[in-house]
């Protein structure tokens, strides 16, 4: 799965991997692991203090 990633702050949006994801939210504490994944399959935009992820169309 491609993600979109947003600094907060900036317009542009940057294509990462799942698995950058996964370590920018889950590994750093932000979220429980394994939920950032199915947040963004249905949808949601998943924040963290300094960014913003949602599943790339």
């Amino acid at each position: 799965m491609k993600v979109l990633a947003q600094l907060k702050g900036e317009d542009t949006w940057q294509e990462i991997t799942l698995e950058e994801c996964l370590l920018k939210t889950e590994e750093a504490g932000f979220y429980t692991p394994g939920t950032v994944e199915q947040l963004l399959e249905n949808g949601s935009a998943v924040d963290t203090p300094w960014s913003i992820f949602k599943k790339a169309i």
